[in-house]
């Protein structure tokens, strides 16, 4: 049977010609042109990267919670027990909202406007560019050369809405991750029924694949590729890997 990263390298993307030049400012155009990961409230879990970039299957990331700033951002996602193993930033930007929602954005629907919590106003916003760890024993097989990374310190259900679902030609995600955390804080879910899940199917901006956790249901329309579980970072709780349905 395929694991995750087997399945999703039947499905590879080419690595991208704006990462392959070499570190530069963060485009809008490209960085969302090109195949992106979508995690609210992401933590500091780099599992979804991993199994994406090993799989050649994404190059970019967007990583979304509330708990983001720079200090945090520096200290738990660049040290070296946490983070992304590897790889270590070769350029660091931070990011502005007008850079990330030229022209400013309107929520999927009037309800959630008025929702003092669903916001995406003036995040922290950092964008980096990582780069393998060649000399440290870290080669082809472990990823690509680079990964290009967003770290947004917003709510992740306005995030998507903003990033995404604004009419604007941009791709949604290749792959987020489902999970709720519980006691963790978020005011709603992002699994199955929850607003993350209406957003996406309201907007019809849905992802390709799904990687969802055993405490979370996948959304309608999605179905277990039949990879074997990943125990992911919190708690050890496995994680399954769900397709779209075709049309």
């Amino acid at each position: 049977m395929a694991t995750i990263i087997e399945h999703l390298s039947r499905n590879p993307e080419s690595y991208p010609d704006w990462l392959r030049a070499g570190p530069r400012a963060f485009d809008r155009s490209d960085f969302f042109g090109s195949r992106t990961i979508y995690y609210p409230g992401s933590g500091d879990d780099g599992q979804p990267v991993k199994l994406c970039a090993r799989a050649r299957a994404a190059h970019a990331f967007v990583y979304v919670d509330t708990a983001y700033d720079r200090d945090w951002v520096f200290k738990r996602l660049y040290g070296s027990e946490t983070g992304f193993r590897g790889y270590a930033p070769e350029r660091e930007e931070p990011i502005r909202e007008a850079d990330l929602r030229p022209g400013g954005w309107t929520p999927a629907c009037s309800s959630l406007a008025r929702n003092k919590r669903y916001r995406f106003a003036d995040p922290f916003a950092h964008f980096v560019v990582f780069r393998r760890l060649d000399g440290e024993g870290y080669g082809d097989a472990h990823g690509p050369e680079r990964l290009a990374g967003l770290f947004i310190g917003a709510d992740g259900f306005a995030a998507y809405d903003a990033l995404y679902c604004q009419g604007d030609g941009t791709p949604a995600p290749f792959f987020v991750t489902v999970q709720d955390h519980g006691f963790g804080g978020n005011w709603n879910r992002f699994d199955k029924g929850g607003i993350l899940n209406g957003i996406a199917v309201q907007r019809s901006v849905l992802p390709e694949y799904l990687l969802v956790v055993d405490n979370s249901e996948p959304w309608e329309g999605y179905r277990d590729t039949g990879a074997p579980a990943e125990s992911g970072k919190y708690r050890g709780h496995p994680r399954h890997l769900f397709i779209r349905d075709a049309d």
